[in-house]
C-alpha cells in the first residue's frame, strides 16, 4: 500500500519580528572603521566620482573642545558627489538598499550597511540627482539611536545647503583623539578605488589632503584574472597572522588564500582583488569574513594554481614534490629542486638559541640522511665522532617535502643511534654500563673511563638489508637528557686528549636550558653558575679532585674578585678556614 501525503496544517514565510529592529544597534561595533568602511562602500555605489571627510570641533564649543568626561569631541562629515538618496526611508528600512538590480545582484548589497552608526547617530543630508539634468530639492534628517531602534519618528527637513548638485553628506559625533579618527581614515582609503580627501578642521581652519592610496597587487610578481577578480601573487611577502589577502572594492579581509612554502627557497602568496564577482559571498552585515561556500574553495585552488604558474617563471623555484606534482596534474611544469640539503647540525638543549641553520649544500651519492632526530647530548658525542671519523660532511638533515623525488629517494637513511662501551674486556650497551649513584655534584664518585666507546648508526639503504656504520669515539653521555649538569653523567675514554674546557662546552651544548619561571635568575646568572659547575665536573672527571678545587677557585676569584685587586700589585690570598688572609707586594717606589 502506498503511504498517503499527510496534509498540511498550516504555511509559514520568512519573516522579520519587530524585535530584531530593536536589537539593530548590535548589528554593528559602532568603530570608526566600520562606519569609514560603509560609508565609503555606499559612496562607490552612487556613482561618486570623489569623497571628502572633514574633522570640526563640535558645534557650539570651542576649537579642541572636550566633553565632561575630558575626551576630545569633534563633529566627523563624510560627504560625496553621488546620485543621492531619492526617499529618506530607506536609511531606517535595514535590507532595502535603493540600489539597481544589477548592483545588487554583483555586489550582494544588503542594506544594512547604514546601521554602522546606530549607537552614535548621526545626520544625513542628501540632494538627489535628476534624470532631466534639473537640479532637486535638498533634505536633511538627524537620527539618533531611538529612531534606529523604531522607537521614534525621524522628522526629515528641507535643506538648501545640501551638497550642490547633487550627493550626500553623513555628520557624526566622535569622541575618538584626532589622530584615530585620521588613522581609521587612512586605513579605508588605503585600497579604495576613488580618491578620499581628509580635511582636518579640528583647529578652525581646514587643511584639504588627499589620502594615500596603494594598488592591492602592488608588488606582485605575476598577476592573472579569474572569474571576475584579480589574483596576485608575490614572493616573499610574508604576511601576518589573519592577514587580509582579499580586497573587495577597498574593504580588506581575510579569506585564507594558499601559501606554497618551497625547499630552502621562497615562500610564495597570494591576494585577490575584486572587480566584478558576483559570486564571491561576504558574512552580513559587516563583512568582515566570507562564506565558506563552493566559490570560495574553487578560489583557493585557483590561487594555487597562479601561484604554481609564477613559480614556473622562476629559475629556482625549488618546490616540494607536493606541490610540483600537483602542478605537474594541471598542466604546469615546474624545475624540480637541485640535490641540496641542509647539512646536520646537532641540536642543543637551549631551546631559545636561534642560530641560523647552516646553508644548503650539494648532496652526494654517499649522503646519509637523518631521519631519526637524537637528543641534545647524544647529538653532540655523536658529532664529534663523526668529525673525529671524517663522516661529518656526509651528515644531512632529512625533509620530507623531497619525498618522491628520485634523487633524495635513493640517498641512504640514518634510522638510530645506538651506543656501546667496553669495560673489562666486554662490550655493553651505554644503558647497561655502571654508574655511580649522585647525591651531589662535588661529593659524587663519577663513572670510572671506559677503555672504548663506539657509535653505531644504523643505516638503510633504498632497498636491500639495513647496514650498521660503526664510528670509533672517546665521549658518550649517560643518564637522562634534559636534565640539569648535577645528573650529567660524561663518559670519556681512559686515552682521550680532551680538555676540561671542551667537556665543559659540551656539557652546556647538551644540557643547558635556562629556566623561564618567574622567581628563576636571569639567563646570564644561570649560564654562569651552570658553566661553573660544568667545568668543575669536567675537570674532576679529567685530571683530578684537587684540580677541580684549585680551577673552581680560580674561577671564582676571577668572576667576583679580581676587579678589587691592584694591577700593578701581586695578591696572594690564604684561606685557612674560618680564616681568610690576603698579602699586597710592596707597592713600587715612587720615582
Amino acid at each position: 500500500m502506498n503511504p498517503v501525503a499527510a496534509s498540511p496544517l498550516a504555511t509559514i514565510r520568512a519573516r522579520i519580528h519587530e524585535s530584531a529592529v530593536r536589537r539593530v544597534t548590535r548589528a554593528y561595533g559602532g568603530t570608526l572603521a566600520d562606519i569609514f568602511t560603509e560609508a565609503l562602500q555606499n559612496s562607490r555605489r552612487a556613482g561618486a566620482a570623489r569623497i571628502r571627510i572633514s574633522v570640526a570641533a563640535l558645534t557650539g564649543r570651542p576649537s579642541g573642545a572636550q566633553t565632561d568626561m575630558g575626551a576630545p569631541c569633534f563633529t566627523v562629515t563624510i560627504a560625496d558627489d553621488g546620485m543621492g538618496i531619492a526617499d529618506p526611508a530607506v536609511l531606517l528600512s535595514f535590507g532595502e538598499n535603493g540600489w539597481d538590480d544589477a548592483l545588487v545582484r554583483r555586489e550582494d548589497a544588503a542594506g544594512f550597511g547604514f546601521a554602522s552608526l546606530a549607537r552614535r547617530g548621526c545626520t544625513v543630508s542628501s540632494r538627489p540627482r535628476s534624470q532631466g539634468g534639473e537640479t532637486l530639492p535638498g533634505w536633511q534628517v538627524s537620527l539618533s539611536p531611538e529612531h534606529f531602534l523604531g522607537e521614534a519618528e525621524a522628522e526629515v527637513h528641507a535643506d538648501e545647503a545640501a551638497s550642490f548638485p547633487h550627493g550626500t553628506s553623513i555628520s557624526f559625533r566622535a569622541t575618538e583623539a584626532l589622530a584615530a579618527i585620521r588613522t581609521a581614515a587612512e586605513n579605508a582609503a588605503r585600497h579604495y578605488p576613488l580618491p578620499v580627501v581628509f580635511e582636518d578642521g579640528a583647529d578652525g581652519e581646514a587643511s584639504p589632503e588627499q589620502l594615500p592610496r596603494r594598488a592591492f597587487l602592488d608588488g606582485a610578481v605575476h598577476a592573472e584574472p579569474w572569474r571576475g577578480l584579480v589574483f596576485g601573487v608575490f614572493r616573499n611577502r610574508h604576511p601576518g597572522y589573519n592577514d587580509p589577502d582579499l580586497n573587495f572594492h577597498g574593504l580588506a579581509l581575510p579569506v585564507r588564500l594558499p601559501t606554497v612554502e618551497t625547499v630552502h627557497g621562497a615562500t610564495w602568496t597570494a591576494r585577490a582583488d575584486i572587480e566584478d564577482c558576483p559570486d564571491l559571498e561576504l558574512v552580513l552585515p559587516a563583512r568582515k569574513e566570507a562564506v565558506e561556500n563552493g566559490f570560495l574553495g574553487e578560489m583557493r585552488a585557483a590561487a594555487r594554481l597562479a601561484i604554481y604558474r609564477a613559480m614556473a617563471a622562476e629559475p629556482s623555484p625549488r618546490p616540494a614534490f607536493e606541490d610540483w606534482t600537483r602542478a605537474r596534474e594541471a598542466g604546469i611544469e615546474i624545475a624540480p629542486p637541485p640535490a641540496l640539503l641542509r647539512p646536520w647540525r646537532p641540536s642543543v638543549a637551549n631551546v631559545n638559541d636561534w642560530r641560523d641553520p647552516p646553508k644548503p649544500a650539494e648532496a652526494g651519492h654517499d649522503a646519509l640522511v637523518m631521519a631519526c632526530d637524537p637528543e641534545p647530548p647524544e647529538a653532540q658525542a655523536l658529532w664529534r665522532a663523526a668529525e673525529r671519523a671524517g663522516v661529518a660532511s656526509r651528515l644531512f638533515e632529512a625533509d620530507r617535502r623531497l619525498e618522491g623525488y628520485g634523487w633524495y629517494d635513493a640517498l641512504d637513511r640514518v634510522t638510530a643511534v645506538n651506543v656501546r662501551v667496553a669495560a673489562d674486556g666486554e662490550w655493553m650497551a651505554i644503558g647497561d654500563y655502571p654508574v655511580p649513584e649522585r647525591p651531589g655534584l662535588r661529593a659524587a664518585v663519577l663513572p670510572a673511563r671506559p677503555a672504548a666507546i663506539r657509535i653505531e648508526l644504523t643505516v638503510r639503504p633504498p632497498s636491500g638489508p639495513p647496514a650498521t656504520l660503526d664510528l670509533a669515539t672517546d665521549l658518550a653521555f649517560a643518564g637522562e637528557a634534559w636534565s640539569w649538569v648535577e645528573d650529567a653523567l660524561p663518559l670519556v675514554t681512559a686515552d682521550s686528549a680532551l680538555q676540561p674546557h671542551e667537556l665543559a662546552g659540551l656539557l652546556a651544548a647538551g644540557f643547558f636550558s635556562p629556566s623561564e619561571e618567574a622567581d628563576a635568575d636571569s639567563w646570564e646568572t644561570q649560564r654562569e653558575r651552570f658553566d661553573e659547575s660544568a667545568l668543575h665536573l669536567a675537570t674532576r672527571l679529567l685530571l683530578s679532585d684537587d684540580a677541580a678545587c684549585r680551577t673552581s677557585l680560580a674561577e671564582a676569584v676571577r668572576r667576583e674578585l679580581l676587579w678589587l685587586c691592584p694591577q700593578d700589585r701581586a695578591v696572594d690570598i690564604r684561606i685557612r678556614r674560618p680564616d681568610v688572609s690576603v698579602t699586597l707586594e710592596d707597592a713600587a717606589p715612587a720615582r
